[in-house]
């Protein structure tokens, strides 16, 4: 028993490391890397002097209550965001930005978009918000990518909104609810789309910020991306929980 659960930790730790390098080459620098990096680092530690640490009985219980949480909090945010609500009446559509390469959407973006095209070919007269700033190493703005994509898909142009200032998931409600107000849409019949691990917090700070009917629509997201995103996500939420609570202001 002891040997499996020494060689089970030590391949986890060295399989989390290995994807840590693998998301660090081909994404953009993502906080979440730092807690897969970490907790890598400490699985393989563990299984590498196993039979040297003294005192394991504590460490034993402080690693199985942490992955413990970490398996729980995530299996929430997956049930949470597998639970689409949008019934395809609803007047507006506001994708959320998430990170491009350069001026190419990335793979999780690009499930966005896919499911915003999926709604426009089942609602054609909805009016869909691209919303996402301009990040240190991004050469145009989430935006102005998010529409070329679906533009490309067939997307007619009058049918698109760019918000192009959001720089966090509160701005790109913020600012969506700002522009539609401007333009005197309703802002009672929305549907927002991104992946189904982001719906939970998303769907907290819709509502702060005016959204108080919002549908959504969550995407899956590549296998290999599971621990980085989550992670951030359990990260942001709990940040949300301590933080955006008391200052509502923050971004």
């Amino acid at each position: 028993m002891k040997k499996a659960v020494k060689t089970a930790a030590t391949v986890c730790g060295v399989l989390l490391l290995g994807n840590g390098l693998l998301m660090s080459l081909i994404a953009n620098f993502n906080i979440g890397l730092l807690p897969v990096y970490g907790l890598g680092a400490v699985l393989t530690a563990y299984g590498v002097f196993f039979y040297r640490i003294k005192k394991r009985v504590v460490l034993d219980v402080l690693i199985s209550v942490g992955l413990s949480v970490l398996i729980v909090f995530g299996s929430f945010l997956g049930i949470f965001g597998g639970n689409d609500t949008a019934d395809y009446t609803e007047e507006t559509v506001i994708v959320l930005g998430c990170g491009i390469r350069g001026e190419r959407v990335s793979v999780g973006l690009a499930k966005r978009l896919d499911k915003a095209y999926e709604y426009h070919t089942k609602n054609p007269d909805a009016v869909i918000i691209c919303s996402g700033g301009q990040g240190p190493q991004e050469d145009i703005p989430e935006a102005l990518a998010m529409k070329r994509y679906l533009v490309e898909k067939g997307v007619p142009e009058e049918k698109i909104i760019m918000e192009d200032k959001s720089t966090s998931t509160i701005t790109n409600f913020r600012n969506s609810y700002a522009i539609m107000t401007e333009k005197g849409m309703s802002t009672s019949s929305v549907v927002f789309v991104t992946n189904g691990y982001h719906v939970y917090r998303s769907s907290r700070y819709a509502k702060n910020e005016g959204f108080l009917e919002a549908s959504h629509l969550g995407t899956d997201i590549i296998w290999y991306t599971v621990p980085m995103n989550y992670m951030r996500e359990m990260l942001a939420i709990v940040k949300m929980w301590v933080i955006d609570q008391r200052s509502p202001q923050t971004i």
